[in-house]
């Protein structure tokens, strides 16, 4: 039993882990979005035309987060 019941254990924490991180990242990219264009330059970020947030400098390279 005890076989069975621990890499389903294992699956389901690792499904835990995965669904709080995506969630942590729809949070933060939200907040993010609420940012002024000129606290978005502050902290290396940009706003595209259509609204996106790009990454720029030499990290960056102008993708998207």
């Amino acid at each position: 039993m005890t076989l069975t019941l621990r890499p389903i254990g294992a699956a389901m924490s690792g499904l835990a882990m995965r669904s709080a991180a995506a969630f942590e990242r729809r949070r933060t990219l939200h907040q993010i979005a609420r940012l002024s264009d000129r606290r978005l330059h502050d902290i290396g970020l940009e706003r595209d035309w259509d609204g996106s947030i790009l990454a720029n400098g030499i990290l960056g390279n102008g993708r998207g987060i």
